[in-house]
């Protein structure tokens, strides 16, 4: 080892004057001169070069001042290579200055720094943990009065920060706010200022964590102490206003003072000021300016606050282009157009909104911070748009995304109660939808959740307190629970009391207020108490500008309170005022489609519980906005879901009709629910699916008809004009071939056409009574009352009939179930047949046919089997022969197209084939005239051929048989056959879906042949088939359903003029003879040939000389369907 250098040796002065000039150089970069930095590490770099004559303290002390000048460069420029060298330095000085040497604390308190560094680049956890116990361990040697002390625990306290926004755990965040306030307390006045900054700061972590106010308070406290003692244009004046802004606004939020987010709004705005483009700061200021003023808008209403927000949220997307920070801005971005959208109504701005969420979420993969909001703003972008176009995929999505937004967010998460608000008011749609009460039970228990979550004073708050009151005023509503609507009544008035005057939600909680309290009104109660729903209503109507969203609502309630109080005091002028603002509840055309149904269905209630005459006007009414909301809702799962669900209004229309002495009006407005319910069932379509299969006129008109409908939905301004161009494209619509009454519905005139061959007997059970209408050829429909069956009796014979014949074809051996069918045959004959009988008997010569329309429950019991079956005793098919109709249109289509060469469309009604045409014009088949029942087609997707061998014994020569069997029995060949021949025998079994009807099929030898492809392919042909022959391979539907489609029903209305089938499962060999005598009778009726106009005679002779040797169930399973 060589010696020391002496005093005045020339290399000792040269490493002197390397070091002081490095000192030098360090020192300006320190006061801003970062250019000095290169040249500072270079002489530094120099000293290390001769260290072979430095002492171990001049060694460690060179190491830690060459780390620290190359960590200060690596936060600059950013060269990992100089934070990689800093850290052998630091270990290095550490060796040198092992445990007990003085120096020690600063070398673990610089090492612990870098450390720190490291950790903010690139999260390594072990080096925060190794950070914090090198603090720890430079605090356990750093004395009380050491200069240093301060800082050290400044660091000691930013480690631990660190680690509580990466862990999470509150202890570490504790443990920084400890730190941060012993430094402020140990710090003179003048150097409190880094120290009062992060401990504001941390003060707000801790907000944010655990929600307390006091913490928010401190946080504004120190805060404005640390602005206090800051020069003007210091460093870290932008760092203080950001904090100071974030908690004035974060104030606002618990508290709901004006006055805090008009100071976070000048603080942020004086942080724009300070900060140029180039500053880290800018766009944040930018974003967190946006959300001040988007704040304001939503709380004061000002439109120019809500275009300066989206201003600044597009610049701030601009700048932060490739940023971490980019997805944060397109979210916020995406949450004010969504609000211009709903202040404007331009399906532009909800496009665009969810277009920005989108590309947010793949900036936020799962793991990101910002993933949840993320999922809950697109989701809530997604329920409008289900509002507004009723794609069910697109509810469904939203509640997904909430769902996964929940799970992302623990309950200690700031995001999750106003999550929870936007998935329950989701769920809350979605039982409006589909009246699911577990989604309504689901809402209130979020809604319930969140408002736990909230504090006392949250902003927020009253938004929750509404909806948890809407939520559960509907499950009163439903349920009848008292506990409900006081709770919604407590909830709703605190949520009032929250919002002032002028607050722009103050007209939503006066609504529900209004409707709670109108709830809790009985009948018998004193007529003054709704002297305070009319006090809400109008303080809500008064609170709205001309054209505001909830003046809908409001009409429509105002209606209901009118009525309600005409029928408890009489007062024609209350009468007059619910019809007025009837009408103004659809005074935006679609606008108010959904309001006005809620209230016509409110209107029904009423006149039903006070047995008004207007009773029938609103049923009517609501029938005609049911017919709407199908026509408006694009889901077809959801238009399926609405006929479903009120489905029982046609028959309680009916009634209402009957009772008030209307008949002709029951079966118009019976004829028009069941033509909505049926085409939902078997197709889910509606009538605008029809008109844009007419071709590209058709397609266009059906989309601005559906445009302007949205349009006036939204209850934009300059609805009259909007009005205008709608009627004037309805007119356009039923100048179309075939769509003349569009939006209109058949009057009993155009239906009493269906009685030209034979009478139609109708039959209703409602909740109100069980009638029977026949119709006529001429004159007033004969009404026939029911007065021994109600409808829990025909619910209860419908049931015990399906459990009768689910076990047809099974031994009998006791003969018990016979003896069960013959016993209910017997008391439908009594308590529903026979009056109808008698009442046909004086006009109607016995042997005439007759057809039976059964409504309901009615349409799960065989009326054309009704009778005394003991012996010789009377039966209804010894005087009468029975036929079914779907519906009356349906039969009188059937009729036309059987009388005509060309087939025409009902003028009043798009038929269900029509639904599927998928083009208008001449079709492949060919243009002349095909020879009545000369073809025949038998489809058999086995090789069993005995019965295709028995119908071309049975069958005349004249009549040519094409044989599709086997291998043969394709869906192309067996398609082909329905297209091109008049008559059609499905030798295999059909299996039927009495959930979705048109999804019942026909097996085959390659794939199965659905209703809904033959309704396809009957819909091109000139001229649809006249017959079909089918038996079905199960037995018949549960009895839950509120009206069953049997197949023969289904199949006559996707095209086939008469059809003759089973209703329930029937053995092959019965099968086989039945049919064989029916096609012998068809030969002898028709005189050689064959015509489907005797189909119904036929099989009415076929079962009367099979009669011996087969079960009465499998011979009454036997119907025929259509002319």
């Amino acid at each position: 080892m060589s010696e020391p250098p002496i005093s005045g040796d020339p290399t000792s002065q040269r490493i002197d004057e390397l070091l002081q000039r490095a000192h030098e150089l360090y020192t300006k970069a320190l006061q801003g001169n970062p250019s000095d930095l290169d040249f500072a590490i270079a002489h530094y770099r120099g000293a290390l070069g001769v260290i072979w004559n430095l002492s171990s303290d001049a060694h460690s002390q060179l190491l830690g001042d060459f780390a620290n000048v190359l960590v200060m460069r690596f936060q600059q420029q950013g060269s990992r290579a100089d934070l990689a060298c800093a850290m052998e330095c630091h270990l290095a000085g550490l060796a040198l200055r092992p445990i007990g040497h003085p120096m020690r604390m600063i070398t673990l308190m610089d090492f612990a720094t870098a450390l720190l560094i490291r950790f903010k680049e690139d999260s390594t956890l072990s080096d925060i943990h190794l950070a914090i116990d090198n603090f720890a361990a430079a605090l356990s040697l750093c004395p009380f009065e050491h200069p240093a002390r301060c800082a050290l625990i400044m660091k000691s306290a930013n480690a631990f920060l660190s680690r509580f926004e990466n862990c999470g755990d509150a202890e570490d965040l504790e443990r920084a706010i400890e730190q941060y306030q012993s430094v402020v307390e140990l710090s003179p006045p003048r150097e409190r200022l880094a120290p009062l900054s992060n401990l504001a700061n941390a003060l707000q972590s801790r907000f944010h964590r655990f929600h307390e106010l006091n913490d928010l308070q401190l946080s504004i406290q120190h805060s404005c102490a640390a602005l206090h003692l800051l020069p003007t244009y210091h460093p870290a004046r932008p760092q203080i206003l950001r904090t100071l802004a974030g908690g004035f606004f974060e104030r606002f939020h618990q508290k709901g003072d004006t006055v805090d987010l008009e100071t976070a709004r000048r603080y942020c705005q004086a942080l724009l000021d300070l900060c140029s483009q180039e500053h880290p700061y800018h766009t944040l200021a930018l974003n967190n300016l946006a959300d001040i003023l988007l704040a304001r808008f939503q709380h004061q209403g000002d439109p120019i606050d809500l275009d300066l927000a989206i201003g600044h949220y597009r610049t701030a997307c601009i700048h932060s282009e490739g940023q971490p920070d980019q997805g944060m801005h397109l979210d916020h971005l995406g949450n004010a157009q969504l609000l211009q959208f709903r202040q404007c109504g331009d399906m532009a701005d909800l496009h665009r909104a969810i277009e920005n969420h989108t590309l947010a979420l793949e900036l936020h993969p799962l793991g990101h911070q910002c993933r949840p909001a993320t999922l809950a703003a697109l989701a809530s972008c997604l329920d409008v748009r289900f509002e507004q176009q009723g794609e069910l995929a697109d509810l469904k999505t939203a509640l997904n995304c909430y769902n996964d937004a929940l799970t992302l967010c623990p309950e200690n998460h700031r995001r999750r109660p106003v999550i929870l608000n936007n998935i329950a008011a989701a769920l809350e749609m979605y039982f409006r939808q589909y009246n699911d009460l577990n989604d309504l039970n689901r809402c209130i228990a979020y809604y319930r959740e969140a408002l736990d979550l909230y504090p006392t004073t949250h902003v927020d708050r009253p938004v929750t307190l509404t909806g948890l009151a809407c939520a559960l005023l509907s499950r009163f509503e439903l349920l009848g629970n008292e506990f409900d609507i006081d709770q919604a009544l407590l909830h709703c008035t605190v949520a009032l009391d929250a919002r002032s005057l002028g607050h722009p939600a103050r007209p939503a909680s006066l609504l529900t207020m209004a409707k709670i309290l109108r709830s809790r009104f009985l009948p018998w109660d004193d007529p003054k108490k709704l002297d305070a729903v009319f006090e809400h209503l109008r303080a809500a109507k008064d609170a709205c500008q001309p054209g505001h969203s909830l003046l809908l609502d409001i009409h429509a309630e105002l209606s209901m309170i009118h009525f309600l109080r005409y029928l408890v005091l009489q007062h024609s002028m209350d009468l007059k005022e619910a019809f007025g603002y009837h009408e103004l509840s659809m005074a935006f055309g679609s606008g108010g489609i959904w309001v006005a149904f809620r209230a016509s269905l409110y209107w029904v209630q009423s006149a039903e519980m006070f047995r008004h005459a207007s009773a029938v006007d609103a049923y009517r009414t609501a029938l005609r906005l049911l017919d709407r909301c199908v026509i408006v809702a694009k889901a077809p799962e959801l238009r399926r879901e609405l006929t479903r669900r009120h489905a029982e209004l046609m028959l309680d229309a009916f009634s209402a009709a009957i009772r008030h002495k209307q008949p002709d009006l029951a079966v118009e407005m019976l004829e028009q629910g069941r033509l909505l319910l049926w085409t939902q069932l078997a197709l889910h379509r509606s009538i605008l699916d029809d008109l844009r299969s007419c071709g590209e006129q058709g397609a266009r008109l059906a989309d601005n008809f559906e445009q302007l409908n949205h349009r006036l939905e939204r209850g934009q301004q300059h609805h009259r004009e909007v009005q205008k161009q709608r009627d004037a494209v309805i007119t356009q619509i039923r100048r179309l071939d075939g769509f003349s009454h569009f939006l209109m519905h058949p009057s009993y005139a155009d239906i009493q056409k269906a009685a030209r061959d034979g009478p139609v007997i109708v039959v209703n059970a409602s909740q109100y009574l069980c009638n029977a209408i026949i119709i006529f050829t001429t004159g007033q429909p004969a009404l026939v009352p029911l007065p021994k069956i109600t409808l829990a009796d025909v619910a209860r014979l419908a049931s015990l009939f399906h459990d009768i014949v689910r076990y047809s074809g099974d031994p009998d051996p006791g003969r018990d179930r016979e003896r069960r069918l013959i016993n209910l045959l017997t008391e439908l004959w009594d308590l529903v047949v026979s009056p109808v009988v008698d009442r046909l008997l004086p006009h109607t010569p016995k042997g005439s046919r007759i057809w039976w329309c059964p409504t309901g429950k009615f349409a799960a019991l065989p009326l054309h089997a009704a009778g005394l079956h003991h012996g010789i005793e009377l039966n209804l098919s010894q005087l009468y022969i029975s036929s079914y109709a779907p519906t009356l249109l349906s039969l009188i289509k059937s009729r036309r197209t059987k009388s005509s060469n060309t087939p025409r469309r009902s003028s009043f009604v798009p038929s269900l084939t029509n639904f599927l045409k998928g083009r208008k014009g001449k079709s492949s088949r060919p243009s002349t005239p095909i020879l009545t029942s000369s073809t025949f087609a038998a489809i058999c997707s086995d090789e069993k051929t005995e019965d295709i061998d028995m119908l071309r014994k049975v069958l005349p020569l004249t009549c040519t048989m094409t044989r599709i069997t086997g291998a043969n029995a394709t869906y192309e060949h067996a398609i082909r056959a329905i297209r091109e021949q008049p008559w059609i025998h499905f030798a295999s079994r059909a299996e039927p879906n009495f959930d979705l009807p048109f999804e019942s099929h026909f097996p085959l030898h390659d794939k199965p042949m659905s209703l809904l492809e033959i309704a396809q392919t009957l819909a091109e042909v000139e001229r649809p088939p006249e017959f079909a022959f089918l038996s079905v391979s199960h037995g018949s539907s549960g009895t839950e359903r509120h009206e069953t489609m049997h197949f023969p029903h289904a199949l006559h209305l996707a095209g086939f003029q008469s059809v003759v089938g089973t209703m329930w499962a029937v053995d092959e060999e019965v099968t086989r003879r039945i049919a064989s005598a029916f096609y012998h009778s068809v030969v002898v009726e028709s005189r050689g040939a064959v015509n489907c106009t005797n189909a119904a005679k036929a099989l009415s002779q076929a079962l009367k000389m099979v009669e011996e040797g087969i079960p009465l169930e499998q011979r009454i399973a036997f119907v025929h369907v259509g002319v």
